[in-house]
């Protein structure tokens, strides 16, 4: 081959190898590939868990009649239970997340990402409410504790406590769809 021809395809080869590098770090400087991916953050803020029916629980009037009932989403390993109402917009109605404790204990939660204000009722074992932390902050990670040993944490929309009489000392009843 002439010896001109090959350095010029060599030049032109060189050319190139350094567009190749070049491009990919200069592009976003200059908008190319700007809107192949979402910003983090947009892919964030669109996230919110659906509600997924999976029981049915209803608190007790001292007489055995039904005060209210509640279609109920079980929050039961460590993945969903740390998860809890996070990143919920909305509770949808007649609807709540019951938490299923490992033990029985003093159990504490907060509002850590959660958009709206929420009843925390804390139950025993037995089913009887032990404590109301009613109308929790939004976005708030402030501790809201238990006033005794609970097994059992519903988290119901804010304010629901109050609109039923759901008091302490309260029967709580509740079974898992089959």
């Amino acid at each position: 081959m002439n010896r001109k021809l090959i350095t010029r395809v060599g030049g032109v080869l060189v050319v190139i190898a350094i567009l190749g590098l070049v491009i990919p770090v200069i592009g976003p400087w200059i908008g190319l590939g700007s809107e192949s991916k979402p910003k983090r953050a947009e892919v964030a803020t669109d996230f919110e868990p659906q509600f997924t029916e999976e029981g049915i629980g209803a608190f007790l009037a001292s007489n055995g009649d039904t005060v209210t009932a509640f279609r109920l989403e079980l929050a039961e390993s460590t993945a969903e239970t740390t998860q809890g109402m996070m990143f919920r917009r909305s509770v949808p109605e007649g609807t709540g997340m019951l938490f299923i404790m490992p033990e029985e204990r003093f159990q504490s939660f907060w509002m850590r990402n959660t958009y709206v204000p929420l009843d925390i009722i804390y139950l025993s074992s037995e089913g009887i409410v032990v404590s109301i932390q009613a109308n929790a902050a939004p976005m708030n990670e402030t501790p809201l504790p238990s006033e005794g040993p609970a097994k059992y944490v519903l988290e119901i929309a804010g304010g629901q406590s109050a609109a039923f009489g759901i008091n302490p000392g309260m029967k709580w009843l509740w079974k898992r769809n089959m």
